[in-house]
Formats: C-alpha cells, sequence, structure tokens
C-alpha cells in the first residue's frame, strides 16, 4: 500500500485530490471512493520529510493542516499546495511559517519539530482507532472502518459454531423485525390499504400475521412450538416472543449440549414457519403442525447427531 501511493506522487499527482470519473475501471472508483473513510487511519512516520505532503497527509497531531490553513494563506506565506515536511522545516532553527501563525492557528504552537534524518525516506504506517500503529492488514482496515453499533446480548444466540446458515440468517432478521409480514406490508403499500387490511394469517386464518403473532401467538405456530420446546430443554418458555428473547439472553454464550440444542431449535421453527407460512399463500400446499414440528426435530437431530 505504501508503494502504491508513492507511485502516484512520483507521477505528480496526490492520491487524496485524484477525481472519479467514468473511465475509470470499477475497482479503482471503489478505491477511491472510500477515501474519506481509510484516511484518518494511515499516517506518515518522517524521516527526510520529503515525501509527505505538508498539508494534505498525516504526519503530526493536528494533521491535517489544510483542514484549517486555507490554500491563500499557503501561497500568501511563500508555500504551495505540493510542499513537503521537509519545506516546513529549517533544519533545526525552527518552523519556516510566519511567526503570525502562531497568533492565528494556536494549535501550530503546541507542534513538536521532527528531526529530519537525511538519506531515509519517510514511510506509511497504520494507526488504529485508538491512535496505535498497526501492522497493515485488510483484517485491521475492515476492523477500524466498519460501521459500528452497540453490542446485543442474543449475538450468541444467532451465530455460535454449530449454527445453521441459512437459519441464523432468517433468525437475525426475525430479531430485527424485517420480515415482510402483513402488519409490516399494510404501513408501505398505502395503495392497497384495503385489500391488506382484510388479508389474515394464513395459518390460523386469525388476525393479520406479525413477528409476534407468528413466533408464537398463531394456533398453529404454538402447536408447533409446544411440540418441540420440550425436547429443546425449554419447557419454562411460553409461546411468545418476550419469553424467548428472555431465554435467549440467558443462554446466547451457553456453549452446553442443552443450550446449543435450544439455539438450533429456536432457529429452526421459526424458519419452518415461516416457509409453511408463504407456502400456503403462494401454492396450494398446507403441512400439518406435527409434520413442521416433525421437520424442526429432524433437521435439529442431524445437525447435532443425537
Amino acid at each position: 500500500m505504501g508503494y502504491w501511493m508513492h507511485s502516484y506522487k512520483i507521477k505528480g499527482k496526490n492520491f487524496w485530490d485524484i477525481p472519479i470519473h467514468g473511465n475509470m475501471s470499477w475497482g479503482w472508483r471503489k478505491l477511491l471512493s472510500v477515501r474519506a473513510l481509510v484516511r484518518p487511519f494511515i499516517w506518515y512516520a518522517i524521516r527526510d520529510g520529503k515525501l509527505a505532503n505538508a498539508w494534505n497527509d498525516n504526519w503530526c497531531e493536528s494533521s491535517p493542516l489544510r483542514q484549517f490553513i486555507t490554500p491563500r494563506r499557503i501561497h500568501n506565506a511563500g508555500f504551495n499546495m505540493q510542499t513537503t515536511v521537509s519545506g516546513l522545516v529549517d533544519g533545526q532553527n525552527g518552523w519556516r511559517w510566519p511567526v503570525a501563525w502562531h497568533d492565528l492557528y494556536p494549535v501550530l504552537n503546541d507542534l513538536d519539530l521532527p528531526i529530519l534524518v537525511p538519506d531515509s525516506s519517510d514511510w506509511l504506517i497504520w494507526k488504529d482507532r485508538n491512535g496505535t500503529p498497526m501492522s497493515f492488514s485488510s483484517g485491521e482496515v475492515w476492523d477500524n472502518i466498519r460501521s459500528r453499533a452497540d453490542v446485543v446480548h442474543w449475538v450468541d444466540f444467532v451465530w455460535f459454531s454449530q449454527c445453521i446458515p441459512r437459519h441464523s440468517f432468517h433468525m437475525w432478521l426475525v430479531i430485527k423485525n424485517k420480515l415482510k409480514t402483513q402488519d409490516r406490508m399494510s404501513i408501505w403499500d398505502a395503495g392497497s390499504e384495503t385489500n391488506l387490511n382484510l388479508m389474515c394469517c394464513p395459518l390460523c386464518r386469525y388476525d393479520k400475521d406479525s413477528r409476534d403473532h407468528l413466533f408464537f401467538r398463531c394456533s398453529f405456530s404454538s402447536h408447533v412450538w409446544n411440540m418441540v420446546k420440550d425436547l429443546a430443554y425449554m419447557a419454562n418458555v411460553d409461546s411468545s416472543w418476550s419469553s424467548v428473547m428472555a431465554w435467549s439472553q440467558m443462554h446466547a454464550s451457553s456453549k452446553s449440549a442443552e443450550a446449543i440444542v435450544g439455539k438450533l431449535v429456536v432457529a429452526a421453527s421459526p424458519y419452518f414457519i415461516w416457509q409453511e407460512r408463504n407456502s400456503r399463500l403462494f401454492t396450494p400446499n398446507n403441512r400439518t403442525a406435527p409434520m413442521i414440528a416433525n421437520i424442526v426435530l429432524q433437521t435439529v437431530s442431524v445437525t447435532t447427531r443425537i
């Protein structure tokens, strides 16, 4: 990565200012589009000061200096936009910028004068979110630029080493309430509000289906749940979604056989109930609650080899 960025400076271009245009390849456009994300983490370790751009690159605590020093003041002080860090340092005597800048930009008063090392080129380093220099790797980059949210208690309840990926993904949608249930569709599609108001749960033919209705207040899904939960060591969990999530909070990180079987059953039950719900909406095929419960138990049995 260091050579890649240096090569653009050697060609007289600044990596941070390259415009994105239609003639570029898809890969280059994607790389250039994330500049704002990665820029705070890419720093120069100053040696001879001849590679780090004084205004645009990160090389001191107040970098980049261009965020508060305007191009007009830069040029009025006798510098240009290509000035490197070495151009700001007058040997070991101090900074070359105007004395007036110390009053205009007080943060400059706290900058330590870099000790330039002749015949030793500046080099790029990666600093993490805490400002600690790290070895560059794709994993380190992703960990720093990825979107972050509050840690949820159910992460180990959904994703664990024995999980069935398609069930876990579906479970994630259920927990986030992102399934296209009738209660949500009635809000999205205002043009067919009357027809949607007439819709009812295709499993029990009573009430509009929703996340909490399907898992597991619906008489059909409640029948399925009551047939499988005892075998999953969850006899004390009732047919409400809040009760299921309360159980998950207590057992999410547990690695016991009982907890793993329970997590597999909880993920498989909504998956196959939702599958049956969609089947009844779009096909004439109907399966009974005992059939769905048997599929859940067979799937978990094969996965755990019990």
